[in-house]
């Protein structure tokens, strides 16, 4: 066994350890950054969006340059994975946009009313199947170098003392249509085909859980994410958000459960209005990451000592910020959400343009 081992070991137990809301020597700080990281180590974008293994060793090196981290929320990445999670196709770095940019979303509509009849018919693997070969650009082969690479990526991290919390995600159907059907038809759909789109969303699941399972079973992973982007509830109506968002969000949690995975809620946008729900989870079996738009002090006010919070330093503090602003923030997040039960991180992902100096503010808070 070796030194950079036992430290993963201690690591991963610091988080097990807020997770169940356990005493402990301190608050784990675990990450979560792509781009930064291709900025912060001078790698050209275009060479970093699509290849995992240089995304993996640059975001290695980028965040043991900053400081001593717990864990990294997300091993490696590509940009392609963007168009799996939206039904969408990428802006890739150096063929759509400028080499040295970040990727980008164009969001156009894709999917088309008859495809909720596909799914309902045949479930959404061979809806997918079809979909991402003639409308995605054959997507699978540019996505398999990093699904493959994913099991060493963990490796990697873990070689240099660092566990991976959440490498994979278990989305519901609300985000992946709203991506393909683009927000504004989606959001049409709920309220004039309501009863279309639930039999779809039913006919998905299926699928989708097989896949979570497999997943899991296959990495062995800690925990993965339950992403919440476009469902967040400051969207829609409290009884669409109850019908289309929450049943399939916390089933896919509960599945994650079964395969004794930790659900990590990562939730964009505003939940404060639902934030009740979360409670019927079981105690201490979860952690909820807000980006900094849902008020994180309402969401220890709300859940209380029932669920561990994750977050969550902004990306403005980050990218406009001072380490002296960071180091602040950061204070307070310590000692009104923390110490137990709560893990430092980022408010989603660290922004391209964030100071190496405020990244290592963040980490260092941790450490007095």
């Amino acid at each position: 066994m070796t030194a950079d081992f036992d430290i993963c070991v201690e690591r991963l137990a610091r988080i097990k350890r807020a997770v169940a809301f356990e005493k402990q020597d301190r608050v784990p700080v675990v990450p979560l950054a792509t781009s930064f990281c291709a900025n912060h180590m001078k790698v050209r974008m275009a060479d970093f969006a699509v290849t995992p293994d240089l995304m993996t060793d640059t975001m290695i090196r980028s965040f043991t340059a900053l400081g001593e981290i717990d864990g990294i929320q997300q091993p490696t990445f590509s940009a392609h994975v963007l168009s799996l999670a939206w039904l969408s196709k990428v802006k890739i770095p150096g063929r759509d946009v400028a080499e040295d940019q970040p990727w980008q979303v164009a969001e156009q509509e894709l999917m088309t009313l008859e495809d909720y009849d596909t799914i309902i018919k045949h479930g959404y693997n061979a809806f997918f199947g079809e979909y991402q070969a003639s409308r995605l650009d054959n997507l699978m082969p540019k996505l398999m170098p990093m699904l493959e690479f994913m099991p060493e990526a963990i490796r990697r991290w873990n070689t240099v003392g660092i566990p991976v919390l959440s490498p994979f995600q278990a989305n519901m159907p609300y985000e992946y249509f709203c991506g393909g059907r683009t927000m504004p038809r989606f959001m049409r759909d709920l309220f004039s085909k309501p009863d279309l789109v639930q039999e779809a969303c039913d006919a998905a699941m299926p699928d989708l859980v097989k896949t979570a399972r497999q997943t899991a079973r296959g990495l062995k992973s800690y925990g993965a994410w339950v992403g919440g982007w476009r469902s967040a509830s400051e969207f829609i109506n409290p009884k669409t958000w109850k019908r289309f968002v929450w049943p399939y969000m916390k089933r896919m949690a509960e599945v994650l459960l079964e395969e004794g995975v930790v659900p990590v809620f990562h939730l964009d946008s505003n939940w404060e209005r639902d934030l009740e729900f979360f409670l019927e989870m079981p105690k201490h079996s979860c952690i909820i990451s807000p980006d900094h738009a849902t008020d994180i002090f309402k969401i220890k006010a709300v859940l209380g000592d029932h669920m561990a919070i994750m977050g969550d330093v902004p990306a403005a503090l980050f990218a406009l910020g001072t380490p002296e602003k960071v180091r602040e923030y950061c204070k307070r997040l310590l000692g009104e959400i923390g110490p137990e039960g709560f893990i430092l991180s980022s408010g989603c992902d660290i922004p391209f343009n964030a100071k190496p100096e405020n990244v290592a503010a963040m980490i260092a808070s941790v450490h007095g």
